[in-house]
C-alpha cells in the first residue's frame, strides 16, 4: 500500500537536538493476514527552515522476502532486527511492541539474504 493516502507525519519537534517522539497512528481497514504483503517505513529529517531538509535515517519493517503479493519490489528488503520487530507486532496484534533499531544511512534497497 504505497500512496498518499497511507502516509503520515509527526508534528515538528522545534528547537530541540533530542526530540521525543511519542505519537499513534492508526490505519483502519488492514487484517492480520494482509501485513505479510505491507512494509512500515520509517524516516527522520532535520527540518531547517528556509533550506533543504537533511535525511538522518530511516527503518523499514516487514517480513523482508522482496515480494509484495507475488511481485518482486524494492521495498520489502527488511533484514534482522527489522524483520524480527515486525514478527513482535504481528504476532501480538492491539499490542505494543518495543524494540531498538539502527537507522539506515539510505532507503535505498538492501542486499537480501534469500
Amino acid at each position: 500500500m504505497r500512496s498518499k493516502a497511507s502516509k503520515r507525519k509527526t508534528p515538528v519537534m522545534k528547537k530541540t537536538l533530542n526530540p521525543h517522539y511519542n505519537h499513534t497512528f492508526v490505519y483502519n481497514g488492514v487484517r492480520l493476514e494482509d501485513l505479510q504483503h505491507m512494509c512500515l517505513e520509517l524516516t527522520v529529517w532535520d527540518r531547517e527552515p528556509l533550506a533543504s531538509n537533511d535525511f538522518l535515517g530511516g527503518v523499514r519493517l516487514g517480513v523482508g522476502t522482496g515480494i509484495s503479493n507475488g511481485e518482486v519490489v524494492d521495498w520489502m528488503d527488511s533484514t534482522g532486527e527489522e524483520v524480527s520487530l515486525w514478527q513482535k507486532m504481528r504476532q501480538y496484534p492491539g499490542s505494543w511492541a518495543e524494540g531498538t533499531l539502527q537507522l539506515r544511512s539510505s532507503m535505498a534497497k538492501q542486499k537480501l539474504g534469500l
